[in-house]
């Protein structure tokens, strides 16, 4: 097997606990660490060339958001996808990131243009590229850079270590469905809202991408459904 690790992921300059954590969930929701599969920490350490703490730092927040369960005396292995905990990511989003994301465009300031405008310049040219995970990262720091100029940054943190799983939803589906373009334009979109200090039109298109949330597990149902943990019973139409 090919490793999934190598030390020139990590920067000296950065801790290295959150590194690891950051590059553990995205091997995760990318399925390069496919659901079921143990985690072999002697491994990864020597892959990226670290001590066990930063490792260990790592996997205890992975085991807070359920991406991962430890089991005592066996070993340390990837959760599926929970669906009941999909749609508490999805809750999370429809309350507290529409609420963030309305006062950005009530408090939308000029200094952030720059920062939008090449923002979107690199999901077009990931998009054209078709490059899924890079683009899936643009995504995520797309809505960062909202909350940042909202005036909230730090909350961002707490809506990503609430959507663990939801993001495996949205990165799998994302990439069978390829919807490059579409996520795009609802992100120009956006951006002309936030410039315009418009917060219905910013809350209209951002509904229009949270509500696609549905459509997509339901794709996931029936292209991966091995993915999938629980929810035989559960609609999720429940929380819509």
């Amino acid at each position: 097997m090919q490793p999934v690790f190598s030390a020139d992921q990590l920067d000296s300059r950065f801790s290295k606990s959150s590194q690891v954590y950051e590059l553990l969930r995205n091997a995760i929701i990318s399925l390069q660490l496919l659901p079921e599969s143990a985690l072999n920490e002697k491994d990864i350490c020597a892959q990226l060339e670290i001590s066990r703490t930063p490792l260990r730092e790592a996997i205890l927040q992975l085991a807070k958001e359920n991406l991962i369960k430890i089991v005592p005396s066996d070993g340390t292995f990837v959760n599926r996808i929970v669906l009941r905990e999909v749609l508490q990511g999805q809750l999370v989003r429809d309350t507290l990131e529409m609420r963030v994301t309305r006062l950005a465009a009530r408090n939308f300031q000029s200094q952030f243009e720059k920062e939008f405008e090449l923002a979107l310049f690199k999901q077009r040219a990931a998009a054209e590229r078709k490059e899924v995970d890079e683009f899936f990262a643009l995504d995520n720091e797309f809505h960062h850079i909202i909350c940042r100029c909202a005036g909230f940054g730090e909350v961002w943190q707490t809506i990503h270590y609430s959507t663990g799983q939801l993001d495996r939803v949205r990165r799998q589906a994302f990439a069978l469905e390829q919807q490059f373009f579409m996520v795009l334009e609802e992100h120009e979109q956006m951006y002309e809202s936030l410039r315009a200090r418009d917060e219905e039109g910013i809350a209209k298109v951002f509904q229009i991408q949270l509500d696609s949330t549905f459509p997509s597990i339901e794709i996931l149902r029936r292209e991966r459904p091995e993915l999938l943990l629980g929810g035989e019973d559960f609609n999720v139409s429940d929380i819509r």
